[in-house]
């Protein structure tokens, strides 16, 4: 029972992937429909929390792998500097309950995760002369997860840079995920962290396409088998309705994804969809509702 809660509750982290490092659990459409791409493109606080992005609130539905399904809520707010405020939580109904002689299940379990970020950013050009084009920002998250009888929590914390190099390039650079998680057994594990680089670059012959191309190391603290991502990422800036497309690639795994967002006056409707190397565990999707400030 303790091997399938653990289980359970990496699947359900931002940090844990269904034996990849590249396959994880975005929960919005934006961040799914590039595939985690866009270190350095002010996309999503969800990728890089120093990206600069226009307040709003938004909801996003969201369906991932084996039948694992859950919704955030985030509220991006703005003053002297910009904060953000988000609730999230996943969840599946129907895990095979099993003793450890018995192949047949005993019956269903359900097990249910929880999380509350908050984050913070600011353009350190308002309070640093000397430093221009230079975002800096912090994301702290809060978690508790619940499996039958069992329990646990953690938290993580997340930094990240943006340099504007021109009106072409920017430079990002994010660690994430650095934190650990306690059980209610009493034991404890620390969390993988992630080291990413990236560079956004916008054409400026179209003018309305930006590329993203990123490089993410996933340090693994217990056994030291590392491992590389190759991220790219790309999106339209078209006034109303824009295509997002991006794909992760690593020794022995690759994905594709794709989306849609629709914004008109205040409001928009994204959605997203990520294809991977093993169809027989679902496709991730995500449907998003923002109002914007």
């Amino acid at each position: 029972m303790k091997g399938l809660l653990i289980y359970i509750i990496c699947l359900m982290s931002f940090v844990w992937t269904i034996g990849l490092d590249a396959l994880v659990i975005p929960q919005k459409a934006t961040i799914l429909a590039m595939s985690g791409s866009g270190i350095a493109g002010d996309l999503d606080i969800g990728i890089n929390p120093s990206s600069s992005v226009k307040p709003y609130l938004g909801f996003s539905n969201n369906t991932w792998l084996a039948g694992v399904s859950g919704q955030k809520t985030t509220w991006i707010f703005k003053g002297d500097m910009n904060h953000s405020l988000s609730f999230e939580s996943l969840g599946i109904d129907d895990i095979e309950y099993q003793s450890d002689n018995d192949p047949d299940p005993e019956g269903y379990v359900s097990a249910n995760w929880f999380a509350i970020d908050y984050g913070s950013n600011m353009n350190l050009n308002k309070y640093f002369d000397g430093i221009k084009n230079l975002q800096v920002g912090y994301n702290i998250k809060l978690n508790y997860s619940k499996l039958h009888t069992e329990n646990s929590w953690g938290y993580t914390f997340d930094l990240g840079l943006t340099k504007k190099i021109s009106d072409s390039f920017n430079m990002g650079f994010v660690i994430k995920n650095s934190g650990k998680e306690y059980y209610s057994s009493e034991e404890s594990i620390t969390i993988n962290p992630s080291v990413g680089i990236g560079i956004s670059h916008k054409i400026n012959i179209i003018n309305l396409n930006n590329f993203y191309t990123d490089l993410v190391y996933y340090i693994d603290v217990v056994q030291h088998n590392d491992n590389n991502i190759f991220k790219l990422g790309m999106m339209t800036r078209f006034p109303y309705v824009n295509l997002m497309f991006g794909s992760s690639y690593s020794d022995g795994y690759s994905d594709f994804s794709y989306g849609l967002s629709f914004e008109i006056k205040k409001w928009a409707v994204i959605f997203g969809n990520l294809n991977h190397d093993n169809p027989a565990l679902g496709t991730p999707q995500c449907i998003e509702i923002r109002k914007y400030f």
